[in-house]
């Protein structure tokens, strides 16, 4: 689904065709929804809309980073995060656990959040 939108159109199109497919919280293939889980972009308000649609709190994290689109920050703000999901992405990450997302993702989300301790 994205790399056929993405022939035709721009991301920032994308980012308007993603939203429209939360709100409307269309049914989405296994295949479409594995190619989004996949997707890589530096565009964090892409990353937040693709996790607000996959439920993955490391892309949401992402989401809440991106000053750019504020309903995006907006509906990723409204998504509570605990420190033990923090902790669990670093686990991840450190443990190179990549089933459930990318290195990109998680290595995004690590560089993103520091440690608080160590600020």
């Amino acid at each position: 689904m994205i790399n056929d939108f993405l022939q035709e159109h721009y991301e920032s199109d994308l980012i308007n065709h993603l939203k429209k497919i939360y709100r409307d919280k269309v049914s989405l293939s296994q295949a479409d929804l594995l190619e989004m889980k996949a997707y890589e972009t530096e565009d964090y308000a892409l990353l937040g809309i693709i996790g607000l649609i996959l439920n993955s709190k490391p892309h949401i994290l992402l989401g809440k980073k991106q000053p750019f689109d504020q309903e995006i920050r907006q509906l990723c703000d409204a998504i509570p995060v605990s420190q033990n999901d923090l902790m669990d992405i670093a686990d991840k990450y450190l443990d190179d656990d990549f089933s459930q997302n990318s290195e990109f993702i998680l290595r995004k989300v690590m560089l993103e959040y520091p440690n608080k301790e160590h600020q």
